[in-house]
C-alpha cells in the first residue's frame, strides 16, 4: 500500500479536525476544508427540531444584513423552509441538494424572493445527520451559483466520515446538551395558533396546513397531493383562507406570516394589505 503526499496531508488535517471536537473552532475548520472541493458563499450549522425553532450552532456571515436575515429565519421563516420541512420527514443521513427537497413552485414564492435569494441566493446543499431524540443536525452550504456535478460528488465522498464527525461534535458540546435538556415551551404551535386566529373567522386546521404549504412553494395541485385531497378541495381551502385573511395572493399571505412574531409579542391581530390578483 502506498500513500502519496496529498493523501498524507489530507489525513493530517482530518486528524486535526477530530482533535477540535468540543471546540467552537471545529466548524470553521471544517468549512475551510470543504471549500477546497466545492465553492460556497455561506455556511451555517443548525439543529432542526420538531415543533421548535432551529438551534443555531455556528455560522459565517458576509454582512450584518445576512445576520438579520438569519434571525428572521430562526424566528418564523424556518416553518416554510424546504430543508426544515424535509428534516421533519425522518430523512436518512446524507447530502441533499435544494432541488431534491424543494416543492415544485419554491422559486416563485415570496420566501424565495424576499429571503432565500438574499441569504442563499441560487443553490444550497446540506449534510443532514439525524440525532436520536434531539432532531436533525445540518451543515448547510449556500452558493451564489449552482453547485457543479463534480462538487456534489466530492461532498458525497466526504459524507461517510463527515456525518459521524458532526454527530460526535454534538455529543461533545456540553453547553448545547444542557440547553436541549431545558428546551423552551412549544413555540411552533403558538405560531400556528397565531396564524389560525388571524383569520376572520378563524382558520380551520386544514386551512392552516394549506397556508403553510402554499408559503413553502407548493402549487395547489401539490397541496392536494401532500394532503391527500382532491384538487377542487385544495382550491376551495386556498380560496377560503385567503378570504378569511383578507388577501388575494401568496405575497399578502407571506407579509402577514412574516409579521406574526412581532404581533404575537405585542398582542395585536395580524393584518395584511397586499391584494393584487393571483390565479387560484
Amino acid at each position: 500500500m502506498t500513500i502519496d503526499v496529498a493523501s498524507l496531508a489530507f489525513h493530517q488535517r482530518l486528524g486535526r479536525l477530530i482533535d477540535k471536537l468540543g471546540d467552537s473552532a471545529l466548524w470553521p475548520a471544517l468549512a475551510r476544508l470543504l471549500a477546497e472541493v466545492a465553492h460556497f458563499d455561506t455556511w451555517v450549522v443548525m439543529l432542526f427540531r420538531a415543533d421548535l425553532p432551529p438551534l443555531m450552532l455556528a455560522s459565517h456571515h458576509a454582512s450584518s444584513v445576512e445576520a438579520l436575515l438569519l434571525a428572521d429565519y430562526r424566528c418564523q421563516l424556518y416553518r416554510i423552509d424546504p430543508f426544515y420541512r424535509f428534516s421533519q420527514s425522518e430523512p436518512g443521513a446524507g447530502v441533499y441538494r435544494l432541488d431534491e427537497v424543494a416543492p415544485d413552485s419554491f422559486r416563485d414564492t415570496e420566501y424565495f424572493r424576499r429571503y432565500f435569494i438574499h441569504n442563499v441566493v441560487e443553490d444550497e446543499v446540506q449534510f443532514l445527520q439525524p440525532i436520536k431524540g434531539q432532531g436533525v443536525l445540518s451543515l448547510a452550504l449556500g452558493s451564489r451559483r449552482r453547485f457543479q456535478a463534480q462538487e456534489i460528488g466530492a461532498l458525497q465522498l466526504f459524507a461517510p466520515w463527515l456525518l459521524p464527525l458532526m454527530q460526535k461534535a454534538l455529543q461533545f458540546d456540553h453547553l448545547l446538551l444542557q440547553s436541549l435538556a431545558t428546551a423552551p415551551p412549544d413555540r411552533h404551535t403558538r405560531m400556528e395558533d397565531a396564524l389560525r386566529q388571524s383569520g376572520r373567522p378563524h382558520l380551520t386546521e386544514r386551512e392552516v396546513q394549506v397556508a403553510l404549504l402554499v408559503l413553502g412553494g407548493h402549487s395547489t395541485k401539490a397541496v392536494a397531493q401532500q394532503l391527500g385531497i382532491s384538487l377542487d378541495t385544495a382550491k376551495a381551502h386556498r380560496r377560503n383562507l385567503y378570504a378569511k385573511l383578507g388577501v388575494t395572493q401568496q405575497a399578502g399571505l407571506f407579509l402577514l406570516f412574516s409579521h406574526l412574531p412581532r404581533q404575537m409579542a405585542e398582542g395585536e391581530a395580524p393584518t395584511a394589505t397586499l391584494n393584487p390578483a393571483e390565479p387560484a
